[in-house]
């Protein structure tokens, strides 16, 4: 985690044609993959991150009010982090964003419990 967060080189937003790559990768491995990392690609053995290119990470605590009857993660975790981005390059001219969240809780002798979210690629 610290090499992350020391890396604070801002990643080039993809032109058209690069973005074209998203019709040759399938977007299943990112929301069904078991584990915390991501299997490399199906046509080059690597994986570009053509869209979210751009965003900032901090860590996070989960507190639970509890008032509620769930257990679990829901109880309160001390160790996550959040990432967020958006999908594409921002333009002032027509004031769209397209804002996206990366939420991952670290769990001991498990996988992470992650989410990711985002309303709409419209802005």
């Amino acid at each position: 985690m610290t090499e992350v967060l020391k890396n604070t080189k801002p990643q080039p937003w993809y032109n058209t044609v690069q973005l074209a790559g998203l019709f040759t990768e399938s977007m299943d491995p990112t929301m069904h993959t078991v584990g915390d990392e991501m299997p490399g690609g199906t046509l080059y053995g690597t994986r570009s991150k053509l869209i979210h290119t751009e965003g900032v990470i901090a860590t996070v605590q989960l507190k639970s009010t509890g008032k509620h009857p769930f257990t679990g993660l829901f109880a309160g975790a001390d160790y996550g982090v959040v990432r967020m981005s958006a999908a594409a390059k921002p333009d002032i001219k027509v004031k769209n964003l397209t804002p996206g969240i990366g939420l991952k809780f670290l769990r001991d002798g498990k996988d992470s419990a992650s989410l990711v979210a985002m309303y709409s690629v419209d802005g």
